[in-house]
């Protein structure tokens, strides 16, 4: 819950009581620290003495305008700044020259002490105080000491000295590294990313919305029609296109040249820098020998030289390394925005792209594909660069060697197609690479997944087997691709030499005239060594780009993947009823039969609603729909405030079981003590070796079906959350946890007596103490209402009991499933007029033996009742029959063998019932007509 007067001028909310009061651990929010004035700054600022160059009360002036500065500065850069950081330092500006005039004017007047200025900065230091625990609180440990450095500092890297001495004393562990700086961590970059990204998404929107003009249409098969008027006669010109149908994509490349295009001119300008300053030092060479070279130059201008070129090489050093830091940073921050926009899109994908995108595509678009990216930017700017280095350096050698340059220059030239064809072959085997890498990680997910069936059926070998034909199969791309590579590099790596060899060859054969003196052939050398960088990096950095044109592909293909539509969707925290839908239609696919039809719901605050059906008929599917992960054909569906799901399949975190019971939030003993006790984890938690400390492995594998379906349980209802989605969660658990688990949590006692408890459950155990009850019918509402209602009349409810009842008698551990008698017995009175008579008496027998068994065991002492509640009932009657008295043997004896004789009876008539269906099958052509043979089969239906 937060109180929040406009979402645009902070970036968090001005007070959220979630942080503030219900926490045990309180904390203001960033926006109200920021309109606290920045007291820190305030305090320290009033305690200075008045030995100073600056007055106290400037001092405050100074700091706002320089946090002003600051801001403008970020918002140059591409940050998101919010309109909080410029208001507040504004405002302290105001404050603070409003001071200094009643400062003035208090003086002129001869006032000692002021009380108006007094409370001013008492009220200042109160305000600060905030703004000061916050920053204490948010303090972070071992911070990089990058973003502290001065210039000069950050210019030589001085600021890195610590970790390299410390790397040679000792070995570097994870806890020596510094922490990210703010601006590179996930919560600043992704932002930044995604608002491109939103307009991205605007744009095709509008596009998609956009209709043909100028009587142009075209049809969803990709048929464009268009309609002229010539004589006065209506002509219609039919043209099929391929891919007319085709719907416009948001362009990734685009959102990340919005996003890192701005720095990455800055990096560019750095690199234009240190190519320039590359040409001066074989210039100032060319003068050093030629001072060498005149006896008659002044001694000075050696020395000026050789300092030039020390300076040169000094600046360029100092250069490059700005450039390379940056460039890297960018790739960092490159592939934290991928990693997060395929992690963001992960979660918000339809259930028909879900199934679409496997896992083993999505971990290679965060591990792969990000990270080459991240490589390409460190030598992005070869791409320009290089034929910029390229024709310089051609330009000064034609100076120095003339024509003959022309050969070095053609040999050149014959490497670019070369290099071309093997570009074009290598970028063709890594989409075929990344193929095969895909269906392997999707294949090893499923290994690792199943593991124990694989062990069980001793199936190894086989799985073994398929990977390793896939992995093969992977080798010998691989292979290629490294031929390929392999002839890449040695080709440009023996591009300099060759050049510079043919070059000179031409130049002396050419002309007898030309003679290699030490002027041209040092500075040659010299330019054709600035060559040499640029020949050798080009293809390995037009190799990166088809790789990364690849992966930018694929990740482009992903994130424009359809999404669940949230629009139907609101959290009006106001409303009347705690769920509500209107009229709601659901389906799994937009192209599919919808799921859930003619929803209309009405949930009340603080109620407990079961949701029960045959299977398949829709339960789980209502509870997603709810939660938002079905497509909505039609209607509105509004929730109250937080929700929290309980899935059908527990998951579990590969942490300690404290953790996965805490998801994040802070440990609230007495209340985390509460969940645990009424989840009955208690006992389980002093049978596990570390207690609640206890690692769990993977998908929970160290816990039994019903521990982690209680963990799940665990978590939900600590998060304290308004609305709670249960499926089912009582299935994985013995019946008298179960009843534990509803009495302490679920029930009308329980912890979430207060909150709304949607229940999708199997049994009937529990269907008496819930406040409502709907039943679903292939994917309808066909009954809603409290317990007494429903059952009172022959109805969808009436039926599914009756239907369940009936199984669990042919399974005959009705005693099993239902312990608490007088459900039975009153479900049996209830149901008499909807179930067969046969079925009825059988289950009034049945109730009746369990009856009259729990007043026997009553009756004896605490020894035999120990003995006979070892003995199971089924398969002892004459030892619990021998401690009976005479008359009670009688009347038990009789009632099991009047119970035994209806069971015979109705297995009988089901077998009878059988027979005469299959005789009527086999002779239904002959006896029946064909109206009785469509009744007959549709009873075998």
């Amino acid at each position: 819950m937060t109180m929040e007067s406009d979402t645009g001028f902070c970036d968090s909310p001005f007070l959220a009581l979630n942080e503030t009061w219900n926490t045990v651990d309180p904390d203001f929010s960033p926006c109200f620290s920021e309109d606290s004035y920045f007291m820190d700054t305030m305090c320290h600022s009033s305690l200075r003495n008045s030995n100073t160059y600056i007055p106290a009360e400037q001092k405050p002036t100074l700091l706002a305008v320089a946090n002003i500065g600051k801001s403008i500065h970020e918002l140059a850069t591409g940050d998101l700044v919010p309109t909080v950081d410029f208001v507040s330092p504004l405002i302290l500006c105001l404050c603070m020259i409003l001071t200094v005039l009643v400062i003035h004017h208090e003086r002129r007047r001869g006032v000692f002490s002021s009380g108006f200025l007094l409370f001013f900065w008492l009220l200042l230091f109160i305000a600060g105080i905030f703004t000061f625990q916050s920053l204490v609180r948010a303090a972070v440990k071992n911070p990089c000491p990058e973003e502290r450095s001065s210039f000069l500092s950050r210019l030589i890297f001085w600021w890195f000295n610590s970790m390299v001495i410390q790397g040679y004393k000792r070995d570097i562990k994870r806890e020596n590294l510094w922490s990210l700086n703010h601006e590179d961590n996930s919560s600043s970059v992704f932002p930044r990313f995604e608002k491109y990204w939103k307009k991205e998404e605007e744009r095709v929107e509008k596009k998609k919305q956009r209709r043909p003009e100028n009587g142009e249409v075209a049809n969803t098969n990709g048929i464009e029609m268009k309609t002229r008027t010539e004589d006065g006669q209506l002509y219609t010109e039919v043209e099929v296109k391929d891919g007319a149908n085709k719907p416009p994509e948001k362009k990734l490349l685009i959102c990340f040249i919005k996003v890192f295009g701005p720095i990455c001119l800055l990096h560019a300008f750095y690199k234009l820098l240190f190519d320039i300053l590359q040409f001066i030092s074989p210039l100032i060479l060319r003068l050093l020998i030629r001072f060498t070279k005149d006896k008659g130059e002044y001694e000075w201008r050696g020395y000026l030289y050789s300092v030039l070129m020390f300076l040169v090489a000094v600046v360029q050093s100092l250069i490059l390394h700005q450039y390379f830091h940056g460039a890297q940073l960018v790739g960092m921050r490159l592939r934290t925005s991928i990693i997060a926009a395929v992690y963001n899109k992960m979660l918000k994908l339809s259930s028909s792209a879900r199934r679409a995108a496997t896992v083993g595509e999505i971990v290679n678009l965060m591990a792969v594909d990000a990270q080459r990216f991240m490589d390409l930017m460190t030598y992005f700017h070869t791409i320009w660069s290089g034929p910029f280095q390229i024709a310089l350096s051609l330009y000064f050698l034609w100076q120095l060697l003339g024509p003959s340059i022309l050969a070095g220059f053609g040999v050149m030239v014959l490497l670019i197609p070369i290099n071309a064809v093997i570009a074009k072959k290598s970028r063709d085997l890594q989409m075929k690479q990344m193929r095969l890498k895909d269906s392997r990680i999707k294949l090893m997910n499923e290994v690792l997944n199943g593991i124990k069936v694989l062990k069980l059926y001793a199936w190894e070998p086989s799985f073994e087997k398929q990977i390793l034909d896939i992995r093969n199969k992977e080798l010998v791309v691989l292979r290629r691709m490294a031929y390929l590579n392999a002839v890449v590099s040695f080709t440009w790596t023996t591009a300099p030499f060759l050049v510079s060899l043919v070059t000179f060859a031409v130049y002396v054969m050419i002309d007898p005239a030309n003679i290699l003196d030490a002027d041209k052939a040092f500075v040659s050398l010299s330019l054709f060594n600035i060559l040499r960088f640029p020949l050798s990096m080009l293809p390995q950095v037009i190799s990166m780009l088809v790789q990364a044109s690849v992966s930018l592909k694929r990740i482009q293909t992903f994130l424009n993947n359809d999404e669940l539509d949230y629009s139907a969707f609101s959290r009006d925290i106001n409303a009347k009823h705690a769920i509500t839908i209107e009229k709601g239609v659901f389906s799994w696919e937009k192209e599919s039969t919808a799921t859930l039809k003619e929803m209309s719901i009405e949930i009340p605050d603080g109620s407990l609603v079961a949701v029960v059906g045959q299977v398949g008929c829709g339960k789980s599917s209502l509870l997603s729909a709810i939660l938002g992960e079905m497509d909505t054909i039609s209607g509105k569906v509004n929730v109250k405030g937080s929700m929290a799901y309980v899935a059908q399949q527990a998951w579990i975190q590969n942490t300690t079981l404290q953790n996965n019971i805490l998801f994040g939030k802070n440990l609230n003993q007495s209340e985390y003590d509460k969940v645990v006790d009424g989840t009955a984890l208690r006992p389980d938690l002093e049978i596990l070796p570390g207690g609640d400390q206890t690692e769990i492995g993977e998908k929970g594998i160290n816990l039994s079906g019903g521990q982690k379906q209680r963990v799940s349980l665990a978590r939900a209802v600590y998060q304290d959350a308004d609305v709670y989605l249960l499926d089912d969660p009582l299935s994985a658990v013995d019946s008298h946890v179960g009843k534990h688990i509803f009495d302490e949590v679920l029930g009308p006692n329980g912890l979430l007596r207060n909150k709304t408890r949607i229940l999708v459950t199997h049994g009937i155990s529990f269907l008496s103490k819930v406040d409502i009850i709907i039943t679903l019918v292939d994917g309808k509402i066909s009954e809603m209402g409290s317990y007494s209602d429903l059952i009172s009349h022959a109805g969808a409810f009436a039926e599914f009991l009756k239907n369940y009842l009936n199984e669990e008698l042919e399974k005959e551990d009705l005693e099993d499933e239902i312990e608490d008698l007088q459900i039975a017995e009153d479900m049996v009175n209830k149901l008499e007029n909807v179930m067969d008579d046969d079925k009825t008496k059988l289950l009034k027998q049945q109730v009746s033996v369990l009856s009259q068994r729990t007043r026997t065991e009553s009756e004896m002492s605490e020894g035999q009742k120990s003995d006979t509640l070892s003995t199971s009932w089924k398969g002892s009657h004459g030892a619990l029959t021998s401690k009976m008295a005479p008359k009670k043997q009688k009347s038990v004896i009789a009632a099991d063998t009047e119970n035994l004789k209806l069971k015979k009876q109705v297995k009988e008539k089901k077998k009878e019932e059988k027979l005469i269906q299959a005789e009527g099958v086999e002779t239904g052509k002959a006896v029946l007509d064909l109206g009785q043979a469509k009744k007959q089969m549709s009873r075998l239906i």
